[in-house]
């Protein structure tokens, strides 16, 4: 949901309300349930993300054995993803669950999941979320396929170039990256390795294969994690791993001042 909007949660007793909160007993009563009733309020529940902070509560595992357990057929979310509202209001809080959804999907062999998920990463709104899904999932032809449609949303100026950099700098999941940097394709790999090494991204991984720590000082990577959020890109998690290597008890102070 989006930060300003409160959710509408069905009554605690509904089934609805159930797996709206996540409850373990919302999957009995689903498995109860007429099939259809279920498959209905699993639908909303991924569709219409019940999470009062989306980004704190993790709910897509459950939902996605959920999908297991009915068999449920995932018409739904390919609309869902696909409807034209996708690219008028692509913020990751309308998708991002349903993404999550399918990437747990596809990890149990759900083919559809799976081909869902290279369909909305080569076209959809949300496409690096689901990039970031494949990436430890997919397979590396599946992977090098999905390159020429990625960097077709960068045009080749100095500005599209920049977004580039950016984008491949602030993805979760490097794998894909990598794999088209080493594409013999002159134009994926020149272009992509050049992203790379001018992200912050790629920085930060020339620094971890040096024989010594890196060299990023914790305000460095704060500094880093705040250029994010003032760009609207969280880099919380990737920051946290960073500080986790380099920052030492004489960083205490500045950690804590940071919190605050």
């Amino acid at each position: 949901m989006c930060d300003s909007v409160d959710p509408v949660i069905a009554p605690s007793g509904t089934l609805l309300g159930l797996l709206q909160r996540g409850r373990g007993d919302g999957t009995l009563h689903a498995l109860t349930a007429p099939r259809s009733e279920a498959l209905a309020a699993l639908d909303q529940c991924v569709l219409r993300d019940p999470r009062h902070d989306w980004r704190v509560e993790n709910r897509s595992l459950y939902y996605a054995r959920l999908y297991l357990d009915l068999d449920g057929s995932l018409d739904a979310v390919e609309a869902h993803l696909f409807a034209p509202e996708d690219h008028a209001a692509p913020g990751e809080e309308r998708t991002g669950l349903a993404v999550s959804v399918l990437g747990h999907l596809a990890s149990y062999g759900r083919d559809d999941a799976l081909a869902l998920l290279r369909r909305y990463a080569a076209h959809g709104a949300n496409w690096p979320w689901a990039l970031d899904e494949l990436a430890v999932r997919d397979d590396d032809a599946a992977l090098a396929a999905l390159a020429a449609p990625v960097l077709a949303r960068f045009p080749a100026t100095a500005e599209g170039e920049a977004e580039l950099a950016a984008a491949a700098g602030d993805s979760y999941e490097p794998r894909p990256w990598h794999l088209w940097a080493e594409d013999p394709d002159p134009a994926v790999g020149p272009r992509v390795k050049a992203a790379l090494e001018r992200s912050s991204f790629g920085l930060w991984q020339r620094q971890l294969t040096a024989p010594d720590r890196p060299q990023w000082s914790v305000d460095g990577v704060l500094s880093w994690a705040q250029e994010g959020h003032d760009r609207g890109n969280d880099r919380h998690v990737p920051a946290a791993r960073c500080l986790a290597t380099v920052a030492t008890a004489a960083d205490r102070p500045a950690l804590l001042a940071a919190a605050r």
